[in-house]
Protein backbone atom coordinates (compact mmCIF):
# COMPACT_ATOMS: atom_id res chain seq x y z
CA UNK A 1 0.00 0.00 0.00
CA UNK A 2 1.76 3.55 -0.94
CA UNK A 3 2.21 6.20 1.58
CA UNK A 4 -0.72 8.34 1.92
CA UNK A 5 -1.75 10.86 4.30
CA UNK A 6 -5.23 12.29 5.06
CA UNK A 7 -7.41 14.90 7.02
CA UNK A 8 -9.93 12.62 8.56
CA UNK A 9 -9.34 8.94 8.87
CA UNK A 10 -12.87 7.40 9.72
CA UNK A 11 -12.65 3.46 10.80
CA UNK A 12 -15.41 1.68 9.45
CA UNK A 13 -18.19 1.50 6.73
CA UNK A 14 -21.05 1.47 8.58
CA UNK A 15 -23.97 4.22 8.45
CA UNK A 16 -22.34 5.82 11.53
CA UNK A 17 -19.20 6.35 9.45
CA UNK A 18 -20.77 7.07 6.08
CA UNK A 19 -23.17 9.84 8.21
CA UNK A 20 -19.79 10.90 9.39
CA UNK A 21 -18.36 11.17 6.29
CA UNK A 22 -21.30 12.89 4.44
CA UNK A 23 -21.15 15.60 7.52
CA UNK A 24 -17.41 16.34 7.60
CA UNK A 25 -17.43 16.45 3.30
CA UNK A 26 -20.49 17.81 2.58
CA UNK A 27 -21.73 20.36 5.29
CA UNK A 28 -18.47 21.12 6.97
CA UNK A 29 -16.17 21.24 3.87
CA UNK A 30 -13.11 18.31 4.63
CA UNK A 31 -12.25 17.40 1.63
CA UNK A 32 -9.56 15.23 2.36
CA UNK A 33 -11.98 12.32 4.39
CA UNK A 34 -10.69 8.76 4.13
CA UNK A 35 -13.37 5.73 4.97
CA UNK A 36 -11.79 2.15 5.80
CA UNK A 37 -13.20 -1.47 6.06
CA UNK A 38 -12.54 -4.27 5.41
CA UNK A 39 -15.93 -4.65 3.38
CA UNK A 40 -18.01 -2.79 1.29
CA UNK A 41 -20.07 0.46 2.43
CA UNK A 42 -22.99 -0.78 4.46
CA UNK A 43 -22.77 -4.39 4.28
CA UNK A 44 -22.20 -6.02 7.40
CA UNK A 45 -24.83 -4.67 10.32
CA UNK A 46 -26.45 -1.49 8.65
CA UNK A 47 -28.18 -3.67 5.96
CA UNK A 48 -29.99 -5.66 8.85
CA UNK A 49 -31.61 -2.90 10.75
CA UNK A 50 -35.14 -2.58 11.01
CA UNK A 51 -35.08 0.93 9.57
CA UNK A 52 -37.85 1.96 11.56
CA UNK A 53 -37.09 5.67 13.51
CA UNK A 54 -39.59 7.14 16.15
CA UNK A 55 -39.15 10.21 18.77
CA UNK A 56 -41.32 8.79 20.90
CA UNK A 57 -39.24 7.85 24.16
CA UNK A 58 -39.85 7.87 27.63
CA UNK A 59 -38.21 9.51 30.56
CA UNK A 60 -36.92 10.16 32.48
CA UNK A 61 -35.43 13.52 31.07
CA UNK A 62 -35.88 14.58 27.45
CA UNK A 63 -32.33 13.84 26.26
CA UNK A 64 -33.78 10.93 24.39
CA UNK A 65 -36.54 13.05 22.57
CA UNK A 66 -34.54 16.10 21.72
CA UNK A 67 -31.94 13.34 20.31
CA UNK A 68 -34.13 11.86 17.74
CA UNK A 69 -35.91 15.21 16.84
CA UNK A 70 -32.84 16.89 15.59
CA UNK A 71 -31.99 13.36 13.77
CA UNK A 72 -35.36 13.43 12.17
CA UNK A 73 -34.83 16.82 10.82
CA UNK A 74 -31.52 16.16 9.47
CA UNK A 75 -33.63 13.10 7.59
CA UNK A 76 -36.29 15.20 6.42
CA UNK A 77 -33.82 17.73 5.25
CA UNK A 78 -31.95 14.61 3.30
CA UNK A 79 -35.48 13.84 2.32
CA UNK A 80 -36.25 17.37 0.45
CA UNK A 81 -32.60 16.85 -0.99
CA UNK A 82 -32.68 14.10 -2.31
CA UNK A 83 -36.45 13.85 -3.87
CA UNK A 84 -37.12 11.39 -1.10
CA UNK A 85 -34.54 8.83 -2.30
CA UNK A 86 -34.75 6.89 0.64
CA UNK A 87 -38.87 6.36 1.00
CA UNK A 88 -38.96 8.03 3.96
CA UNK A 89 -42.33 7.83 5.39
CA UNK A 90 -44.73 8.77 8.61
CA UNK A 91 -46.97 6.33 9.03
CA UNK A 92 -46.22 6.18 12.60
CA UNK A 93 -46.09 3.41 15.44
CA UNK A 94 -49.35 1.49 16.93
CA UNK A 95 -50.11 0.55 20.45
CA UNK A 96 -52.93 -1.63 20.85
CA UNK A 97 -54.56 -2.83 23.83
CA UNK A 98 -58.21 -4.91 24.88
CA UNK A 99 -57.72 -4.12 27.93
CA UNK A 100 -60.14 -1.53 29.28
CA UNK A 101 -57.67 -1.16 32.47
CA UNK A 102 -55.17 0.35 30.39
CA UNK A 103 -56.62 3.11 28.55
CA UNK A 104 -55.48 5.16 32.19
CA UNK A 105 -51.00 3.63 31.11
CA UNK A 106 -51.89 4.67 27.17
CA UNK A 107 -53.11 8.14 28.34
CA UNK A 108 -50.29 8.74 31.24
CA UNK A 109 -47.45 7.22 28.40
CA UNK A 110 -48.99 9.79 25.86
CA UNK A 111 -49.21 12.85 28.46
CA UNK A 112 -45.70 12.06 29.42
CA UNK A 113 -44.43 11.96 25.69
CA UNK A 114 -46.29 15.31 24.95
CA UNK A 115 -44.59 16.67 27.79
CA UNK A 116 -40.85 15.82 27.07
CA UNK A 117 -41.42 17.20 23.29
CA UNK A 118 -42.80 14.55 20.90
CA UNK A 119 -45.51 16.74 20.64
CA UNK A 120 -49.24 17.21 21.83
CA UNK A 121 -51.40 14.27 22.54
CA UNK A 122 -55.15 14.42 20.26
CA UNK A 123 -58.07 12.75 22.07
CA UNK A 124 -60.71 11.03 19.95
CA UNK A 125 -63.46 9.38 22.53
CA UNK A 126 -66.54 9.93 20.61
CA UNK A 127 -67.79 12.84 22.23
CA UNK A 128 -69.05 16.17 20.39
CA UNK A 129 -66.57 18.93 20.16
CA UNK A 130 -63.30 16.38 19.77
CA UNK A 131 -60.58 16.95 16.95
CA UNK A 132 -60.75 15.00 13.84
CA UNK A 133 -58.21 11.96 13.24
CA UNK A 134 -56.27 12.17 10.39
CA UNK A 135 -54.90 8.73 9.32
CA UNK A 136 -51.09 8.48 8.28
CA UNK A 137 -50.99 7.99 4.32
CA UNK A 138 -48.71 4.96 3.36
CA UNK A 139 -46.12 7.30 1.11
CA UNK A 140 -44.28 10.45 2.49
CA UNK A 141 -43.27 12.22 5.23
CA UNK A 142 -44.67 16.00 4.62
CA UNK A 143 -47.80 17.47 5.92
CA UNK A 144 -47.81 15.59 8.70
CA UNK A 145 -48.78 15.86 12.31
CA UNK A 146 -46.89 15.40 15.63
CA UNK A 147 -47.34 14.10 18.79
CA UNK A 148 -50.12 10.86 19.32
CA UNK A 149 -53.24 10.67 18.50
CA UNK A 150 -55.28 8.64 21.62
CA UNK A 151 -58.67 6.94 20.43
CA UNK A 152 -60.97 5.35 22.35
CA UNK A 153 -63.89 5.63 20.17
CA UNK A 154 -64.47 2.11 19.22
CA UNK A 155 -66.17 2.78 15.60
CA UNK A 156 -63.09 4.72 15.18
CA UNK A 157 -60.67 1.95 15.88
CA UNK A 158 -62.86 -0.08 13.77
CA UNK A 159 -63.03 2.57 10.70
CA UNK A 160 -59.06 2.84 10.36
CA UNK A 161 -57.65 -0.43 11.57
CA UNK A 162 -60.21 -2.96 10.52
CA UNK A 163 -57.59 -5.61 11.09
CA UNK A 164 -57.32 -5.50 14.61
CA UNK A 165 -59.71 -7.48 16.88
CA UNK A 166 -62.98 -6.35 18.05
CA UNK A 167 -62.25 -6.86 21.35
CA UNK A 168 -59.31 -3.67 21.18
CA UNK A 169 -60.58 -1.17 23.20
CA UNK A 170 -57.68 1.81 22.33
CA UNK A 171 -54.61 2.67 20.69
CA UNK A 172 -52.21 5.04 20.66
CA UNK A 173 -50.63 6.36 16.99
CA UNK A 174 -47.56 8.32 17.65
CA UNK A 175 -46.92 10.32 14.55
CA UNK A 176 -43.25 11.33 14.39
CA UNK A 177 -42.58 7.79 13.56
CA UNK A 178 -42.31 5.77 10.27
CA UNK A 179 -39.65 3.45 7.77
CA UNK A 180 -37.02 4.46 5.51
CA UNK A 181 -34.56 2.47 3.55
CA UNK A 182 -31.27 2.78 5.73
CA UNK A 183 -29.22 1.18 2.52
CA UNK A 184 -30.85 3.87 0.04
CA UNK A 185 -29.79 6.81 2.79
CA UNK A 186 -26.52 5.52 3.47
CA UNK A 187 -25.45 5.43 -0.38
CA UNK A 188 -26.95 8.89 -1.08
CA UNK A 189 -24.73 10.45 1.63
CA UNK A 190 -21.80 8.13 0.24
CA UNK A 191 -22.05 9.79 -3.04
CA UNK A 192 -22.45 13.28 -2.04
CA UNK A 193 -19.16 12.56 0.39
CA UNK A 194 -17.01 11.28 -2.73
CA UNK A 195 -18.31 13.86 -4.87
CA UNK A 196 -16.51 15.96 -2.21
CA UNK A 197 -13.78 14.34 -2.23
CA UNK A 198 -14.18 11.93 0.18
CA UNK A 199 -12.51 8.11 -0.31
CA UNK A 200 -12.99 4.47 0.95
CA UNK A 201 -10.54 1.99 0.78
CA UNK A 202 -10.29 -1.37 1.69
CA UNK A 203 -7.79 -2.88 3.77
CA UNK A 204 -8.58 -6.35 3.80
CA UNK A 205 -5.12 -7.93 4.17
CA UNK A 206 -4.36 -5.17 7.09
CA UNK A 207 -6.93 -6.12 9.19
CA UNK A 208 -6.37 -9.66 9.28
CA UNK A 209 -2.96 -9.33 10.02
CA UNK A 210 -3.37 -6.99 12.75
CA UNK A 211 -5.83 -9.68 14.04
CA UNK A 212 -3.09 -12.54 13.84
CA UNK A 213 -0.86 -10.37 15.79
CA UNK A 214 -3.31 -9.69 18.29
CA UNK A 215 -3.63 -14.19 18.16
CA UNK A 216 -0.56 -14.28 18.09
CA UNK A 217 0.49 -11.80 21.22
CA UNK A 218 -2.66 -14.33 23.17
CA UNK A 219 -0.64 -17.00 22.66
CA UNK A 220 2.69 -15.80 23.47
CA UNK A 221 0.92 -14.74 26.79
CA UNK A 222 -0.39 -18.13 27.23
CA UNK A 223 3.33 -19.59 26.85
CA UNK A 224 4.73 -17.46 29.18
CA UNK A 225 7.36 -16.61 26.55
CA UNK A 226 9.84 -14.14 27.59
CA UNK A 227 10.55 -11.19 26.22
CA UNK A 228 12.96 -8.20 26.08
CA UNK A 229 11.95 -5.13 28.09
CA UNK A 230 14.64 -2.70 27.14
CA UNK A 231 13.15 -0.57 24.31
CA UNK A 232 16.34 -0.50 22.75
CA UNK A 233 16.33 -4.11 22.08
CA UNK A 234 13.24 -3.32 19.32
CA UNK A 235 14.54 -0.28 18.16
CA UNK A 236 17.44 -1.84 17.06
CA UNK A 237 15.85 -5.37 15.37
CA UNK A 238 13.04 -3.25 13.44
CA UNK A 239 15.37 -1.56 11.17
CA UNK A 240 16.89 -5.30 10.47
CA UNK A 241 13.21 -6.91 10.08
CA UNK A 242 11.96 -4.22 7.33
CA UNK A 243 15.27 -4.72 5.68
CA UNK A 244 15.69 -8.61 5.32
CA UNK A 245 11.87 -9.56 6.89
CA UNK A 246 11.07 -11.95 9.65
CA UNK A 247 12.62 -14.80 8.86
CA UNK A 248 16.24 -13.50 8.36
CA UNK A 249 15.49 -11.43 12.37
CA UNK A 250 14.51 -15.09 13.71
CA UNK A 251 17.68 -16.83 12.16
CA UNK A 252 19.89 -13.95 13.39
CA UNK A 253 17.75 -14.22 17.30
CA UNK A 254 18.23 -18.27 17.23
CA UNK A 255 22.35 -17.91 16.04
CA UNK A 256 22.95 -15.49 18.96
CA UNK A 257 21.42 -18.22 21.66
CA UNK A 258 23.86 -20.03 23.42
Amino acid sequence: MADSTTDVLICGAGIAGIASAYHLSVRHGIKNVLVVDERPPLSLTSDKSTECYRNWWPGPGDAMVRLMNRSIDIMEELAHESGNAFNMNRRGYLFVTADPDRIRTFTRVAEEAAELGAGPVRYHNGRPGTQDYVPAPPQGFEDQPWGSDLITDTALIRKHFPYLSERTVAVVHPRRCGWFSGQQLGMYMWERARERGASDREIHDTVLIAAAFCMFNRYVDGLGTWAPTDPDVYRQRAPITARDGYASSIHRILAQQP
